[in-house]
């Protein structure tokens, strides 16, 4: 866990960032706060998170990616693609590891209501990308946002996240809606 706040840390203090991100969510078991930042003069971004669920346990998690626009038009169609590895606790199985997630994200604002987007994330990790105890990793969200100022959602999701491990137990560290609210500077 040291060492993944360490090498958080250090990528934040090392980059030459244009835009920064917050972005928080929580339910009545599991909160998430996520940090983005895009690279300086390239469409790469990166972010790092923190999911803690009450009783079942955390993930400390760090994804880098390329966004674009996948379509045209006055309101395209957003999309990343990237990959997030991350550390996963469980804290009720005594099983832990590091799963190598591929996924991305797509984000549409509708054309006529310009304040309303809908964002939809997924990233998986089969047994062959995951190591120590995780055999499978799981993390998909969806969310239906509303632009209340010029730098600022709010925003109601879902979120499914869980790692199985190899002693055929399963962790899941987010399985709800959520609220949420993402701040851009």
């Amino acid at each position: 866990m040291k060492s993944t706040v360490a090498l958080a840390a250090a990528i934040l203090l090392c980059t030459n960032a244009v835009a920064d991100e917050l972005d928080l969510s929580f339910n009545n078991d599991a909160f998430r706060i996520v940090y983005a930042r895009d690279f300086a003069g390239s469409e790469l971004s990166w972010d790092a998170a923190v999911l803690n669920h009450s009783d079942n346990g955390y993930v400390v998690s760090g994804s880098i990616y390329l966004t674009g626009f996948a379509s045209g038009g006055d309101n395209p169609l957003e999309a990343g693609l990237g990959a997030r590895a991350a550390w996963v606790d469980g804290d009720e199985s005594s099983q832990n590891g590091i799963p190598l997630a591929p996924g991305g994200f797509l984000k549409y604002t509708l054309p006529n209501y310009n304040r309303i987007s809908i964002r939809v994330d997924a990233y998986y990790a089969p047994d062959v990308l995951t190591f120590d105890d995780v055999e499978k990793y799981e993390d998909y969200s969806i969310r239906v946002a509303y632009n209340l100022m010029k730098e600022a959602d709010i925003y109601v999701g879902a979120r499914y996240v869980k790692a199985e491990f190899d002693n055929d137990s399963e962790q899941h560290f987010d399985t709800g809606m959520n609220l949420g609210v993402n701040l851009r500077f």
